[in-house]
């Protein structure tokens, strides 16, 4: 069975750049739903998932969607994620909370690409990496432009790379929210363009 790694961040702290868009508790749900949404996108694609975070609320509320939970050792997403991968068996896919338009097929298509000396990687808009899979540890290298370094870091195995709507689409700043709400599948975003009741 593949396994899913999904880091996720308090969401009391998520999304901070929308904070001069949408108040805290609309940026907290927004966080709180993105997430589920992620979570559930990938139980129902039959992913075994694990979710690496420091934070107790999140490892509750994760517990309660039938996800493993490991505690993140600190030092950024990018030692999260090579403990969560270490505790995970088998071939992995790491996907990110904040894929609001990311739907089953998408997250089959790059559980289809997996195996033995094969990789899946899938970048955000802004040449970040919002999901990244292989069956094999390699050296992650989270943070500006990391789409490029695990290009790299994979260069020795057969990649297949998945550029779709879900897959893209993330959430980092107003534009990106805006953006995501226009598209298909975005209309629940709507309610969160204003900070007002």
């Amino acid at each position: 069975m593949i396994g899913a790694v999904i880091p996720i961040k308090p969401f009391s702290e998520a999304k901070r750049r929308l904070a001069g868009e949408i108040d805290d508790v609309r940026r907290r749900a927004l966080a709180t739903m993105s997430a589920a949404h992620v979570v559930a996108i990938c139980h129902a694609a039959g992913l075994r998932i694990t979710v690496v975070t420091a934070d107790d609320e999140v490892a509750a509320w994760s517990g309660d969607r039938g996800c493993a939970v490991l505690e993140d050792p600190g030092d950024g997403l990018s030692q999260a994620v090579t403990a969560a991968v270490a505790a995970t068996e088998g071939p992995w896919l790491v996907v990110h909370a904040d894929l609001p338009l990311l739907v089953e097929r998408e997250v089959r298509s790059a559980m289809a690409g997996l195996g033995d000396g094969r990789a899946v990687l899938a970048p955000s808009r802004d040449g970040g990496t919002n999901m990244l899979g292989v069956a094999e540890p390699i050296a992650f290298a989270y943070g500006r432009s990391s789409f490029t370094r695990h290009l790299a870091a994979t260069a020795h195995l057969e990649r297949t790379v998945i550029v779709s709507p879900g897959t893209v689409v993330d959430i980092d700043g107003p534009d990106d929210l805006r953006r995501a709400a226009a598209l298909p599948g975005g209309a629940w975003l709507q309610p969160f363009l204003t900070s007002g009741p």
